[in-house]
């Protein structure tokens, strides 16, 4: 079994007076497998119930015969949307660092590397960095009551501040986090667990009334050092009253651009 990308990076939880946040480096050295996990577990997300997808692109990732017509045409709708696309036709750079930004997120939380436990069931993210919807949603059991959490993921490669990229992720979930979370609610209310799916049905309540059992975080990926201040404004943001209502992750790669076009080559290697 290949390491998780967590044991790959050098993490620091902090915990602020009014929010948590976890900062991320990628050592040199472990970039080359971090590459190719980020790869795998994209394909893996991807392809989701449909195992024999992901099996036959990880055959063929690892130096098996090419795919038949039938089965490259349903893995290139799989693995080769917008935000990837094809070697003959790649995706938006900036949309691929997008993507790839989400996918960091998701496999981090998943591994249960950021600061608040275990998670219950996460949802996103999202087909494609253009979808109307939030970037992800976690759902923990704290002393024994259910609460969630609303993610935005970010990657910053210009030249601005990384805390600028956080205020504006801030905005955009201030302004647009019912519309967010009542699309997660619809898909949550017909889960097979009764209790799982009564919380989802109230999930945008929550979020306007600032719960207890409500939460955001926002996370960014940069190639950028200067990460130590910026979630510095979160507490201007969100009307939470409790520092682990508010989640941030700082995930700092160099040539992160680089980095996520060196993930878009694991995938195509599959197809």
């Amino acid at each position: 079994m290949p390491s998780p990308l967590s044991e790959l990076l050098v993490v620091e939880v902090h915990q602020e007076a009014t929010h948590h946040w976890a900062e991320v480096r990628l050592p040199a050295e472990n970039r080359a497998r971090a590459v190719l996990l980020v790869a795998t577990h994209v394909a893996s997300h991807r392809c989701g119930g449909a195992p024999q997808y992901f099996d036959a692109w990880r055959a063929r990732h690892d130096g098996g015969p090419p795919h038949e017509p039938e089965l490259l045409d349903c893995l290139l709708a799989f693995l080769a949307s917008e935000s990837i696309g094809t070697r003959a036709d790649p995706g938006d750079d900036q949309h691929l660092e997008g993507f790839i930004a989400e996918h960091i997120w998701h496999l981090l939380t998943l591994e249960n590397a950021l600061t608040y436990g275990i998670p219950v069931r996460i949802d996103g993210p999202d087909w494609s960095v253009t979808d109307s919807g939030g970037d992800g949603l976690a759902v923990y059991r704290t002393d024994g009551a259910l609460v969630f959490r609303l993610w935005e993921s970010k990657a910053h490669t210009g030249d601005g501040a990384v805390r600028d990229v956080v205020n504006g992720a801030c905005r955009q979930v201030g302004s647009k986090a019912l519309r967010y979370l009542a699309r997660f609610s619809k898909v949550g209310q017909s889960l097979d667990d009764p209790e799982l799916g009564k919380f989802y049905g109230r999930l945008p309540e929550l979020w306007r009334q600032a719960a207890r059992e409500a939460g955001g975080g926002i996370s960014v990926s940069t190639a950028s050092d200067a990460v130590s201040d910026c979630f510095g404004n979160y507490p201007n943001y969100w009307d939470f009253t409790h520092d682990d209502q508010r989640q941030g992750l700082a995930v700092t790669i160099d040539d992160y651009d680089d980095f996520a076009k060196a993930v878009r080559e694991e995938l195509w290697k599959g197809l």
